[in-house]
């Protein structure tokens, strides 16, 4: 494989980890330059605790959304039969 060839694979890499040049070469290198065993690869130790955390990619937050002030939010939203486009006319017209 060409160099250009590596170097884009090396970018879409990261683009889709968030892990380091460095690392991502080292991964892909390590499994032949076949981009779907390397993700695996990746994926697999990126599950396993380092320092007592996950090692999470660089790109994502760290911490999840507060899913209970999510849900409260939403349950407090209602659907109407009318859509506001038909109220609206309703009210002009009325």
């Amino acid at each position: 494989m060409d160099g250009l060839k590596q170097q884009i694979m090396v970018n879409q890499f990261i683009m889709a980890t968030g892990c380091s040049g460095e690392q991502a070469l080292q991964i892909l290198q390590a499994s032949h330059w076949e981009y779907e065993i390397a993700l695996s690869v990746f994926f697999q130790e990126a599950g396993i605790p380092c320092n007592n955390s996950v090692c999470a990619p660089t790109n994502t937050p760290a911490t999840p959304p507060n899913f209970p002030d999510a849900l409260a939010a939403f349950s407090k939203l209602q659907a109407s039969d009318t859509s506001p486009s038909q109220s609206l006319c309703s009210s002009l017209q009325g």
